[in-house]
């Protein structure tokens, strides 16, 4: 655990059912945001060097990082990453409650350089009425200084980690969660849901594809990583399974893609596979 020098609080959230380490400030530059679904992320990965080095070296890339499928509920994991960004910055973080129907759960976590960022707000999107979602929605609202406007401006970010079988039924109920969660948020420019959202290859056909709103081009939403990037690891999936999605028109992005960091880092196809079977996406948030 860090010591009791360190610059940051813990406290559980009776609200929103997430803990938050940190407060942030301010950067005049664009913002880079990703979205890491880094396979069973738990004890295991952090305790192996290697692995941890790699998954350390990639999360530091960004501003700010939802990291997916947390398989630790001691927070072991999250704490030693958590620690070992902040030897060389300033770091907070901002974890969901336990999600998923079953016995097997998972959580959300966002990483973020508390210089540039400031988390303002988080809610838990409830669904038990009609249990749309395995792992329901957990949104935050972030200020930044905007690299456009010269002022401070204010965004929701929404995770999500669709279940693969229940990918069309989810992704059709995304709209609604992503109107509604923005809605709860007076002061922000716009929402942009990430993660992955298994949207391609046999869990979404391009035909089924062509029905959601989400991917409809003359519509509310944007979907900025396309179709034809890949966002797996493996040699024999091409597949864009993660995905960025943007409602509000006021939501300024560019540079939108994944980044392969088996090529970039030089790794094998086993090393890179033991950080993960996915891709981060990521873009630059103005």
């Amino acid at each position: 655990m860090p010591s009791r020098s360190a610059c940051f609080f813990l406290f559980l959230s009776a609200i929103f059912g997430s803990w938050v380490i940190a407060s942030g400030q301010k950067s005049n530059q664009p913002i880079k945001v990703a979205a890491f679904n880094i396979k069973g992320f738990g004890r295991a990965k952090m305790t192996n060097g290697v692995t941890a080095g790699y998954i350390q070296d990639i999360v530091g890339r960004y501003d700010i990082i939802l990291i997916q499928e947390v398989r630790d509920t001691t927070g072991f994991a999250l704490n030693r990453l958590w620690t070992g960004l902040n030897r060389t910055d300033s770091w907070g973080l901002t974890v969901s409650g336990l999600v998923g129907r079953t016995n097997y759960k998972e959580q959300y976590a966002f990483f973020y350089r508390t210089k540039k960022i400031k988390v303002t707000g988080s809610f838990q999107y409830d669904d038990k009425l009609n249990d749309l979602f395995e792992r329901e929605p957990f949104a935050i609202e972030i200020e930044y200084n905007s690299a456009k406007r010269s002022s401070k401006s204010r965004v929701v970010l929404l995770a999500l980690h669709t279940k693969p079988q229940d990918t069309i039924q989810e992704l059709k109920s995304l709209p609604q969660a992503m109107r509604a969660v923005y809605g709860g948020f007076k002061r922000a420019k716009g929402i942009i849901a990430l993660g992955d959202l298994n949207a391609d290859c046999s869990y979404l056909s391009n035909a089924m594809k062509k029905q959601m709103e989400i991917f409809q081009s003359d519509g509310d939403f944007v979907s900025i990583i396309p179709d034809t990037e890949d966002t797996t690891v493996a040699a024999g999936t091409n597949c864009a399974y993660d995905r960025a999605i943007i409602l509000g028109q006021d939501v300024k992005v560019s540079d939108a893609g994944p980044y392969r960091f088996d090529s970039e880092l030089g790794l094998d196809v086993e090393t890179a596979q033991t950080i993960s079977d996915h891709y981060p996406i990521a873009f630059n948030l103005y």
